[in-house]
């Protein structure tokens, strides 16, 4: 009934020693991968994801894990196996289960064969970021503390502040995509027949945007769009199937007002079959290379692979004076990308009519549609998520997302998929709702 995640057998300087090998190793043609065939071959499983994780951690504190004090009692969890923990508690969430002092006690036992009083289980909860609340059934569980979670917020902004990372001019970037993965189409239909089914068609092709917002009013970096799509290609010639094509897509550039270096296709010359332009370091440094850069600006991302590829800074190469992450549990309302750029734009897309099988007209729409919101609601949405952060606002930003929390965190939930070996190559939203027996059931029966 015990599953063990075989990094965690590792002690903390163990794992402190592998992160470090990483960068020399690297610097001399060894990559990440080849570097953990090693270490199974020497008997020491690390997963990607842990080893990534490491050695960012490592990059930006000089350590894998840092103690809260240099004296008292080793914890009983380290740093990854409280992840793991805090991302066992949102999946019970979602799943409306209750979690409890004894079951959280009981999943670490069966999890990590840590035995864990109920004072101890509590104090690890509310470390997290949960605290006890009251169901509809009346019954006590934990859940993500919305109060806490502001506390984080605005504590991150003073620590900026006494950094002083917020004098000057700022930026925050980050990814979207123009995939439908996630809508959810309103259709009526007949009460208790069966469930309707959309017949919109949209594109085969998910595009790529970066996207920044500056803390003034200066539309400097207009977001561009990376593809796999030919049919965005202008330097294709010869077939009339080609030059129609090229045509639709100079006049759509021009309806829009968007210019065509704005545009980059990603594929090889002949055969390509990719169809989605995941977010990357290589996007991030076609992307700025568009654009010259102010000098002294500091840049806000979250602590993604693709800002900080093998734990090293992506953007400060590229340009910037230095680049901060937000804290991963709440950098979806610091950051005025996803709170509220997207989200603004694609709601004005998605309600347009557009045909979103056109996939050239669709997505230069929300290219456009980009643009109108930075323009007029860019540098208050720095300002109110930021600059003017309160630790009431931060309350308010919060309490404004639907359910008090949504994805929350994805890292966390990441985190204790891989680990209880559940389908982790979904984002977790996705998972949810097809996880039925695996641990976190075992754990919680009886």
């Amino acid at each position: 009934m015990k599953r063990k995640y075989p990094s965690t057998e590792l002690s903390t300087d163990q794992r402190d020693l592998v992160a470090r090998l990483v960068g020399p190793l690297e610097m001399r043609g060894i990559s990440r991968s080849v570097f953990r065939d090693v270490l199974v071959d020497a008997g020491i499983i690390v997963p990607k994801s842990s080893l990534d994780r490491w050695v960012h951690a490592h990059a930006v504190r000089g350590r894998v894990f840092t103690a809260e004090k240099a004296s008292g009692a080793t914890p009983l969890l380290d740093d990854e196996q409280c992840e793991i923990a805090a991302g066992w508690v949102l999946s019970q969430n979602d799943a409306n289960q209750v979690v409890s002092l004894a079951s959280f006690a009981k999943f670490c036992a069966a999890a990590f064969g840590v035995e864990l009083a109920q004072t101890t289980a509590h104090d690890y909860l509310h470390s997290l970021g949960f605290c006890s609340k009251v169901s509809q059934t009346k019954t006590c569980g934990f859940t993500v503390d919305v109060d806490a979670l502001a506390k984080m917020m605005f504590e991150w902004k003073r620590e900026r502040q006494r950094a002083r990372d917020l004098k000057g001019l700022l930026a925050s970037v980050d990814f979207t995509f123009t995939g439908h993965r996630t809508d959810r189409r309103v259709i009526y239909a007949p009460a208790g027949g069966a469930q309707p089914k959309s017949s919109t068609a949209i594109a085969r092709f998910t595009n790529g945007i970066v996207t920044v917002v500056w803390s003034d009013d200066v539309h400097r970096t207009p977001p561009a769009l990376f593809t796999f799509n030919g049919k965005f290609r202008l330097d294709r010639v010869g077939r009339q199937m080609w030059i129609q094509e090229r045509e639709k897509l100079v006049n759509a550039l021009v309806r829009f007002g968007i210019d065509a270096k704005r545009i980059l296709y990603m594929g090889a010359e002949k055969n390509e079959t990719r169809l989605y332009a995941s977010e990357s370091a290589e996007l991030l440094r076609r992307f700025f290379a568009l654009y010259p850069l102010p000098p002294n600006v500091v840049v806000f991302s979250d602590n993604g692979k693709s800002f900080f590829p093998g734990g090293v800074t992506a953007l400060e190469s590229l340009g910037f004076a230095k680049q901060v992450s937000y804290p991963a549990p709440v950098h979806q309302h610091l950051s005025p990308n996803d709170n509220r750029l997207h989200g603004t734009a694609k709601a004005r897309w998605r309600n347009s009519g557009v045909d979103f099988e056109d996939d050239v007209e669709s997505s230069l729409l929300l290219l456009s549609h980009l643009d109108v919101e930075l323009v007029a609601h860019g540098a208050m949405w720095f300002r109110r998520n930021i600059l003017d952060l309160t630790a009431t606002s931060a309350r308010e930003l919060l309490r404004g997302r639907s359910g008090n929390r949504a994805q929350v965190d994805d890292n966390r939930l990441y985190a204790y998929y891989r680990f209880a070996g559940l389908e982790a190559t979904q984002r977790p939203e996705e998972t949810i709702a097809s996880v039925s027996n695996n641990l976190h059931e075992r754990v919680c029966s009886g």
